[in-house]
């Protein structure tokens, strides 16, 4: 067991009702999610305790969320409070050939994208926890975020605790011209102080451009085991989406220093796709937390994600009884 905290916005998720457009409905389902608050509510009901670190506005929409979080069993010791606004997205959950349509608005404006690092109490939180999972959207948000999270990474390191960086990259975010040369430098500045990387080689190719496009399965292994020697990281993780057959499969991802580690192929139901990357993630850090082997480990997170995809919402609420029974009983559709 590990005690886990999470540095990251907290959203205001809006969706319409059964699958319907934003035109076709008068009514929203409200939720509170974001990468920090799926992963630790996840890790949470995987039996792990977990504490998030951000800003609420100072209003009665932070204490909703607030309220919310704690319900989800989030700590709420390093929540604070400013301003007036929180960030928020309205989701129009696709059907079949019709994807997930998301809208943010304010996003730069919310409490957290305006507080700076001194806002925050880095070396108490830091003290606290054993692992500290960072979202690369903060580098995207604002300068105030950016800088806030590169601290946290440079005083978790200091300290000696693990430090978790997931890529999470986002053109939305980043589509002014020379914004991806800016955020080139700040992910190469905050990766040598992390030891778990989430991430694809689309994301070292592109945006870091650490290499060329590998043609080949050793070509990509070589890449990714080039990055983790040149940056003195431990662990990368992710998943693979294809199809077979016109059916979506997903296959999870983990490479050392050392080995490479994958997961069996899932096909998969979509019920709601938003979320499932941070149950991956979830699951990853739940077998260090277990001291899991790696084999074990990508495959519990691959079957987390697997599951995420059909549960409504952002936010995973899996368990690990759940995880290890579509694990041994995939095919198994009710359990009294």
């Amino acid at each position: 067991m590990m005690k886990i905290g999470a540095f990251g916005e907290v959203m205001l998720r809006l969706t319409p009702p059964e699958y319907l457009l934003l035109e076709q409905t008068n009514t929203l389902r409200m939720e509170f999610t974001g990468t920090g608050v799926n992963l630790l509510s996840n890790l949470s009901h995987l039996g792990q305790p977990v504490s998030l670190m951000t800003k609420l506005p100072d209003n009665r929409l932070g204490q909703a969320a607030c309220a919310n979080l704690k319900r989800l069993g989030i700590a709420p010791d390093y929540i604070g409070y400013s301003g007036d606004h929180l960030g928020s997205f309205f989701a129009e959950v696709g059907y079949g050939p019709r994807a997930t349509q998301v809208t943010y608005q304010n996003r730069r404006n919310s409490a957290f994208s305006l507080s700076p690092a001194a806002a925050y109490d880095l070396e108490g939180f830091v003290s606290e926890m054993d692992l500290i999972h960072i979202c690369g959207i903060t580098l995207s948000l604002t300068e105030e975020t950016a800088a806030a999270a590169q601290a946290l990474a440079k005083t978790a390191a200091a300290a000696g605790k693990q430090v978790c960086f997931d890529f999470n990259f986002r053109p939305s975010l980043n589509d002014k011209p020379g914004q991806r040369a800016v955020m080139k430098q700040r992910y190469l500045a905050i990766l040598p102080h992390t030891d778990l990387v989430f991430g694809s080689v689309r994301d070292l190719v592109e945006l870091l451009e650490f290499g060329a496009t590998p043609s080949t399965a050793a070509e990509e292994e070589a890449l990714i085991r080039s990055f983790l020697k040149q940056f003195h990281i431990r662990h990368f993780a992710g998943t693979r989406r294809s199809h077979e057959a016109s059916v979506p499969t997903l296959t999870g991802c983990l490479y050392t220093r050392t080995a490479t580690y994958f997961s069996q192929t899932y096909p998969l139901q979509v019920l709601d796709r938003i979320g499932a990357g941070d149950a991956f993630a979830a699951g990853i850090l739940w077998g260090l937390a277990e001291a899991a082997e790696p084999q074990e480990t990508v495959e519990f997170a691959c079957a987390n994600a697997v599951l995420a995809h059909t549960i409504a919402g952002d936010v995973p609420l899996t368990t690990e009884k759940m995880v290890r029974h579509f694990m041994t009983a995939p095919h198994a559709d009710l359990l009294r």
